[in-house]
């Protein structure tokens, strides 16, 4: 998604990808693993609860968010004192293990953020475009190691490929991308959901969502 269409998304409340409790495949996939003192990466975070799962097993959070209405509504709904830093990109919202990085994911650097042990992408990368994909990518492999634990949930549909967001991702597309920075990535299919509003309007009867990850 283009930053002015996410931008006019949060403002317009038409923010349906904002699931109001952990994200259930997340939660058994880091069931057994243990996070303390470990830093997860979640680009495009939003308001998600997720951010909290993740302080709550031990681990430093970097999450990213260009919408200040997310960051505003994730610290106020969960009543989280801040601090606020800036620099050249970033409002950096921090708060014990929490560094909430607002503003253009394209802009942060490793020299920021350091070493990633865990990244975790359930909204971001299926909330892009095809040519911001590519720009994504090559910043994702900027940001991580060959040690990273890679966590990426993504969809496929029987519907238009060209519909979205959420977009759907070519598999072949998120093997090669990955492939490149030295991960090898395990697939399983998860979670099969009856289409319904604009998916049903779009031609879609189910869609399916995808879980990617690297192997511990």
């Amino acid at each position: 998604m283009e930053k002015e269409l996410w931008l006019e998304a949060w403002k317009e409340k038409r923010i349906g990808f904002h699931q109001s409790a952990y994200n259930k495949t997340m939660v058994e996939h880091f069931e057994n693993i243990d996070l303390k003192g470990k830093t997860v990466l979640i680009p495009l975070a939003g308001k998600s609860l997720d951010i909290i799962y993740f302080l709550e097993r031990g681990a430093t959070v970097i999450a990213n968010e260009l919408s200040p209405i997310a960051a505003k509504e994730f610290f106020e709904e969960n009543k989280i004192n801040f601090q606020i830093e800036k620099n050249t990109h970033h409002e950096i919202y921090r708060a014990g293990d929490l560094h909430y990085y607002l503003g253009d994911f394209f802009e942060m650097t490793k020299h920021e953020i350091g070493h990633i042990d865990f990244l975790y992408d359930r909204a971001c990368i299926v909330a892009l475009p095809s040519d911001l994909r590519v720009k994504y990518f090559e910043k994702i492999n900027l940001l991580i190691t060959r040690d990273t634990h890679l966590l990426i949930l993504t969809y496929k549909h029987d519907g238009p490929k060209e519909f979205g967001p959420p977009f759907y991702v070519p598999e072949n597309e998120i093997k090669e991308a990955y492939s490149k920075m030295g991960h090898s990535l395990s697939l399983n299919e998860g979670q099969v959901t009856k289409a319904d509003g604009r998916f049903e309007e779009a031609g879609m009867k189910k869609l399916i969502q995808l879980k990617w990850h690297s192997n511990i």
